[in-house]
């Protein structure tokens, strides 16, 4: 059915709440490709480390900046002597053993990627702050501008990458790998290729490589593996040949790195700038081991942190509030893609299903769901997710008289609602605003019941969101009922919140599909 076009207008406040913890689909490549492309170019650096025993020489690799606080991802044979079982004569003619760094504060000069088409410019100075050279790891901090050698401020105005869940990566991915290979002139490179497989070296049933056909030169080291969606996935590190001439490139997966950027964070948030090298950076943080997995959903009208689920039970009575999930897990690993979604009477009504982990290692996660006025008498159903898979699901009912007796409750997704699409635009510019968050709550309920509103998510007043994508266009996640007026709030990082109530009524002969003309925001 044809989209009818409508428009209606909203009342400017304050920046929406960042709570709503809402993360929307990613835009279509065609309007991202270049935006990405040009992030990943951009947040790739050129890292120079002088040999203390000859400062006229030194090492040329590539690095990856994690954030605005300075942290970059690299090789530590990038800035130290391996320990790969090869000797490397140069580098012992200068006094150095495996495992030393190339000088004795660790510092390395970093070159930004101002514009990929010409030279990267020397920018900040770096220190290391931790490592594994088995590993052929390590993590810096930028400390110093280059040319004054004065400290910096706490962020800095760089473009960063983001990371990946290297476990969620698969055979025959697409590939991006970005950095300064030393040929072919000094300017950035991205050369495109596929995982073709991976390579568990150890024997531990975690793998330590993705094995790629992308060409991985020397100067690519340290550089930057990526997804299609310009997230970090690895660090393009080394390569193996037979005896016949074939060749197989190596990239140490993000999630072997992530304890030791950790470490890091953890040194340069107690310390700030360093003078030396602290003394824990050679005894980096134990390796994860194995991989994270969920037990058993058990449900219960109550929990216990220390005992978890209490009043277990797969029924419930007519009227009760909320209902307790108790999840557990073991061998998980912060930053591990997951997530979550509520079922009633088969239909998604709730969740968060793209989340990255925070809980730690193994316990038992309470996921409890609850309502406003109760939870309506029926069927319901949790599932749970773990690296895009359904690892768990299990459910419960509540009453014996499913939706008898209890008040009018909003219609799950996929009834015969009105789905609600639209645009959010800058108001100066007419530019489309990028992860941009539209909020409609529960029918009767008002700007102030939504600030008031305590649950994580804001579950208890958000009836259906949507985020932006690049093209500024968001399709809201669930389709709204008809006779009903709804408030609205909408959100955006850097602009004035916009909030209305009773900002939107959907009319009984309304077509299947509205389409709201673009919503203009103020900056802040």
């Amino acid at each position: 059915m044809k989209p009818v076009y409508r428009s209606w207008v909203l009342a400017a406040l304050v920046l929406v709440s960042l709570a709503l913890g809402l993360v929307g689909a990613a835009p279509p490549a065609q309007a991202q490709d270049r935006d990405v492309t040009q992030r990943m170019l951009r947040a790739s650096v050129k890292l120079l480390t002088p040999f203390d025993a000859d400062e006229d020489a030194g090492s040329l690799c590539s690095g990856s900046m994690l954030d605005e606080e300075g942290y970059i991802l690299t090789n530590f044979h990038c800035i130290g002597y391996p320990t790969d079982g090869q000797g490397d004569e140069e580098l012992e003619s200068l006094g150095l053993e495996p495992g030393d760094l190339f000088n004795e504060k660790g510092l390395s000069v970093v070159a930004l990627t101002d514009d990929p088409r010409r030279l990267p410019k020397p920018a900040y100075v770096a220190q290391a702050l931790s490592w594994d050279s088995d590993l052929d790891i390590a993590v810096l901090k930028i400390i110093a501008n280059y040319n004054s050698k004065q400290k910096i401020g706490e962020t800095l105005p760089v473009v960063t990458m983001p990371l990946a869940d290297s476990d969620s990566v698969q055979t025959l991915d697409d590939v991006i790998v970005v950095g300064y290979p030393g040929i072919a002139g000094d300017t950035v490179t991205a050369t495109e290729g596929r995982i073709s497989g991976f390579l568990d070296q150890d024997g531990d049933d975690v793998f330590d490589w993705f094995k790629t056909d992308v060409l991985v030169n020397q100067g690519n080291s340290g550089g930057a593996a990526l997804n299609t969606n310009g997230e970090l996935i690895g660090v393009p590190t080394a390569r193996l040949q037979d005896r016949q001439g074939n060749v197989i490139y190596l990239i140490r997966p993000t999630n072997r790195a992530v304890p030791y950027i950790e470490a890091a964070k953890r040194v340069g948030a107690s310390g700030g700038q360093v003078v030396n090298p602290p003394s824990n950076s050679s005894n980096p943080p134990a390796r994860p081991s194995g991989r994270g997995s969920f037990g058993e959903i058990v449900f219960g009208a109550g929990f216990d942190d220390n005992s978890g689920v209490t009043g277990e039970a797969d029924a419930f009575p007519s009227g009760i509030d909320e209902v307790h999930a108790g999840l557990p897990y073991e061998n998980m690993r912060d930053g591990t893609d997951w997530g979550y979604t509520w079922q009633y009477e088969g239909q998604d009504v709730t969740g968060e299903p793209e989340l990255e982990w925070e809980f730690g290692d193994s316990g038992v996660l309470d996921l409890s769901l609850s309502g406003r006025r109760g939870l309506t008498d029926g069927n319901y159903n949790l599932q749970v997710f773990l690296r895009g898979d359904l690892v768990q699901e299990a459910g419960f009912t509540v009453g014996d008289d499913p939706g008898g007796t209890r008040p009018p409750q909003p219609p799950p997704a996929g009834d015969d609602g009105v789905k609600i699409v639209g645009a959010i635009i800058d108001q100066a510019t007419k530019r489309p605003i990028n992860n941009a968050v539209i909020a409609v709550l529960f029918p009767g309920l008002t700007s102030d019941d939504f600030d008031a509103d305590q649950t994580e998510n804001k579950e208890e007043s958000v009836y259906a969101y949507g985020v932006t994508g690049g093209d500024g266009v968001f399709v809201l996640n669930r389709t709204l009922e008809r006779g009903e007026v709804y408030s609205v709030i909408v959100g955006a990082k850097g602009y004035q919140r916009i909030a209305e109530d009773d900002a939107l009524e959907i009319f009984e002969d309304d077509p299947d599909v509205l389409e709201l003309d673009p919503i203009e925001m103020d900056r802040q």
